[in-house]
């Protein structure tokens, strides 16, 4: 088993693997694919410890990380995440290299790292749908925390969410999903048209 696998049944990451599959068919670097998976590392350590740091993810991931980082603020959050203890406090070990992903494309995934793929519009609908539920989820989990920690009210929860798309050369505003079904805007062949 590979350090990717073992982190993913660690955090219980199980939708990781068809993530980095995603994130790779859609040319995205070994590199990103590296930061992509630490964040999600870090961000469940964070939640199932219930740490409260200062910040989102994204910057207390760019603390820990960043050798230009202000050292004070690197060792409080060290210290904030041992007193957690266990995940938190193993949070950095299990960060993976560019590397750690390469093998685990290759050796775990069957995935040739040479050569990439070109977007489809089914991986391009696929990647949005798993955006959103992965949203929706953060927002759901958000939402509960503030319920268990007494600083919100409510019952049972239901969180939705639209996205819509506006073209800034016609102003015109489309649900995503119709956007996408219809092949974008139609303001170049409009202007193509004009005289």
């Amino acid at each position: 088993m590979c350090k990717v696998e073992r982190i993913i049944q660690k955090y219980n990451l199980s939708d990781l693997d068809s993530e980095i599959r995603r994130q790779h068919r859609n040319g995205n670097s070994l590199r990103s694919l590296e930061t992509l998976i630490n964040k999600r590392v870090l961000e469940r350590a964070l939640m199932d410890a219930e740490v409260a740091l200062i910040g989102d993810t994204e910057s207390i991931y760019q603390v820990l990380t960043q050798n230009d980082s202000a050292p004070g603020r690197k060792t409080e959050i060290r210290s904030q995440l041992e007193r957690a203890g266990p995940p938190a406090s193993d949070v950095e070990e299990d960060f993976i290299s560019h590397q750690t992903v390469k093998r685990h494309l290759q050796n775990c995934l069957g995935i040739d790292t040479k050569r990439q793929a070109q977007i489809t519009l089914d991986d391009a609908e696929d990647t949005i749908e798993w955006s959103q539920s992965r949203n929706r989820s953060v927002i759901e989990n958000t939402l509960t925390r503030l319920h268990k920690a007494g600083l919100i009210e409510a019952g049972h929860l239901d969180v939705t969410q639209s996205v819509r798309v506006t073209c800034e050369n016609t102003g015109n505003t489309f649900h995503l999903r119709e956007f996408l079904k219809r092949g974008g805007c139609d303001c170049h062949s409009s202007s193509d048209d004009a005289p």
